[in-house]
């Protein structure tokens, strides 16, 4: 992973007070295009810079750049608050989740560099500040747009939630079934989750493990897309099976 720290930025120690922020990693973005995939990194730098001193201005006033991290569009991570320290990004989970801004607009595809980076971020935060594995979006938080509809359907369908090296997310997800275990189940679960039908899971919740309450919850949410939905149709994730996982997922979104 390419980590900027804050002393790249000539910043000292954060003023944020610490918090256990091990719940998973949120994900942001920036409400205007900034085009950034097309410009050399020092304007990603200038970006977060610019950022910081917004946060702390007379607008916000708050005592820190509001985001744990930033990854830009050429997959370098930079460090805002850190690990571990509270933060002014989502209402809610300020100090249980962990935030990492995308430095894209609603307009920008996010680039494979920057999945690649938000993944090896992911990874490094579980093996190092014991990182739990969700992954959300701010829209999960709040009513608001962020982090943006192309970047919330790669929260969505388990793209962020992969390990870093890894393919498209169909690489992984299709084939799993009963007995599997990983971070691919892990983002199976997390659909389940979103789609609505989290206590299908269990007391295990999103633990990685393709047991009954996973087929159970694949099971539910076929159904909710038109599935007869016999028994055992959530024993395995076919094609069909994670694309009707995915628009159940959207379904139940789209109507909060």
């Amino acid at each position: 992973m390419k980590l900027e720290r804050r002393s790249v930025f000539g910043w000292g120690a954060t003023a944020a007070g610490h918090a256990p922020c091990d719940r998973g990693l949120v994900i942001h973005y920036d409400s205007g295009n900034l085009g950034l995939h097309a410009k050399d990194h020092s304007a990603c730098r200038t970006y977060w810079k610019n950022t910081r001193r917004f946060h702390m201005g007379p607008s916000r006033g708050w005592a820190d750049l509001g985001y744990a991290f930033g990854v830009c569009p050429h997959g370098i991570v930079m460090e805002g608050r850190g690990a571990k320290r509270a933060q002014a990004a989502q209402p809610g989970g300020n100090t249980t989740w962990t935030s990492c801004t995308l430095m894209t607009g609603p307009a920008e595809d996010i680039t494979p560099a920057a999945i690649e980076g938000v993944r090896q971020l992911r990874a490094w935060l579980r093996t190092n500040h014991g990182l739990g594995t969700g992954v959300r979006g701010h829209r999960d938080f709040i009513s608001t747009s962020c982090p943006g509809d192309k970047a919330y359907a790669l929260v969505r369908n388990g793209t962020f939630s992969k390990p870093p090296g890894s393919g498209g997310v169909e690489d992984d997800l299709i084939g799993l079934s009963k007995g599997s275990k990983g971070e691919g189940v892990e983002a199976v679960q997390e659909m389940v989750r979103l789609a609505g039908h989290g206590k299908a899971l269990g007391r295990g919740g999103v633990d990685g493990i393709y047991g009954p309450g996973t087929a159970e919850g694949v099971r539910l949410c076929r159904k909710d897309v038109g599935s007869a939905a016999k028994a055992g149709y959530g024993d395995k994730i076919t094609g069909h099976a994670l694309a009707q996982l995915i628009a159940a997922v959207g379904k139940h979104q789209g109507g909060k």
